[in-house]
């Protein structure tokens, strides 16, 4: 005849462990796959010059104004801010992404924060895009936006202008 085996008897702490399985790694966060500043600049290019340009000499072109200390870069996640700073406490800036544009809002509000503590007063842009004109709205920020005219590769185009002061 067949006895039957003893129960065995787990502690607390044991059989909770053999209730939770295997621990899981953290969800990863959004910049998980962040690109360099100087791919994302690459890739912002190509999508905006539709086939029309060469993206390579746009990122040739940032690089020397680096090397020459004329122009800084700010990433934040893969959106890349191109800062140039003009006259006493006014930065002009250019943006680069490869980001959805509700996740560009934030960084446009992000952006701001780091022009301050940088110490500018001022951030100036321009852009082609209505687009712009939208994102600019949605980010809560007190933009100034007028329209007009200003020369992009040697051509004179209608433009958006976003001034905020910081």
């Amino acid at each position: 005849m067949v006895t039957p085996a003893e129960p065995v008897l787990k502690t607390k702490m044991e059989d909770m462990g053999s209730l939770r399985g295997p621990r899981k790694s953290a969800p990863k966060a959004e910049t998980s796959n962040k690109l360099n500043a100087l791919e994302i600049i690459k890739r912002s290019a190509e999508a905006e010059m539709k086939g029309q340009g060469n993206p390579e000499g746009i990122v040739l072109g940032i690089s020397t104004l680096i090397k020459a200390g004329k122009i800084k870069l700010l990433q934040l996640g893969n959106t890349v801010f191109m800062i140039m700073p003009k006259q006493a406490g006014t930065a002009e800036f250019h943006t680069f992404t490869v980001e959805k544009p509700e996740t560009l809002v934030k960084r446009f509000q992000k952006g701001a924060k780091a022009l301050k503590q940088m110490g500018f007063k001022t951030a100036v842009t321009y852009s082609e895009s209505p687009a712009f004109v939208r994102m600019a709205q949605q980010s809560g920020l007190p933009v100034k936006i007028s329209k007009g005219q200003h020369t992009i590769q040697g051509q004179i185009k209608p433009t958006y202008q976003f001034i905020l002061d910081l």
